[in-house]
């Protein structure tokens, strides 16, 4: 399996490949808003909201206007919706569920696999995701839910999305060929503020165009 770490969104459509099993792409904030999100968010800033919008639609901008200032919340629903809008055209999703939330501690601390068909993270603070690629993962030690083991090869590492990056993950309901990214949560002491979306569909998800 391999996975794409870019600067195009344009290589997301890479997730239909059949041995793609993750894309990160570093991308800047919209246009529209020039800042750059992830320096624009203030730390020490409690955030647990969850909610569904159809792809493009700005209304992160009402659940989060108690949350963040006028400068910071432009933003920061500017690069939701465009997110959002990037998973209708790459999908055909009608909505996506998004989930934003302040973590002081490992919202996930084992090394797992989302039961979704595919799932889109943000870090805007504080350290990326961990993940382990396909062909690293000792599965013995992944199945073993009493053993604290990091469930990686000898001599292979665990690896981490960048803060900042849309990443795309396929989740264990994507195919049958493929059972799911193994990821966790960061054992980081500090403070991060993520953003996981998930598209929602009414049928399954659009075969690659052509």
């Amino acid at each position: 399996m391999r996975h794409l770490l870019t600067d195009s969104i344009g290589d997301f459509s890479a997730i239909y490949d059949d041995d793609v099993e993750l894309i990160s792409v570093a991308r800047p904030a919209p246009r529209a808003h020039p800042g750059n999100v992830v320096q624009l968010v203030p730390a020490h800033r409690d955030v647990s909201d969850h909610w569904t919008q159809r792809p493009g639609d700005d209304e992160a901008t009402d659940r989060l206007s108690a949350s963040f200032d006028a400068k910071t919340l432009p933003a920061l629903s500017a690069d939701i919706a465009a997110a959002t809008e990037v998973l209708g055209d790459l999908l055909g999703c009608s909505e996506v569920g998004i989930r934003i939330t302040t973590l002081r501690r490992p919202m996930c601390p084992r090394f797992h696999v989302d039961q979704v068909p595919c799932r889109m993270l943000i870090t805007f603070r504080g350290p990326g995701t961990e993940w382990i690629a396909h062909d690293d993962v000792d599965t013995a030690q992944l199945r073993d839910r009493r053993s604290d083991y990091v469930p990686v090869r000898a001599g292979r590492t665990t690896k981490q999305l960048a803060t900042g990056s849309w990443s795309l993950l396929k989740g264990g309901a994507w195919d049958e060929r493929f059972h799911g990214v193994v990821h966790r949560s960061p054992h980081y002491p500090g403070e991060r503020l993520l953003v996981s979306l998930d598209p929602m569909f009414t049928a399954p998800p659009k075969e690659k165009k052509e």
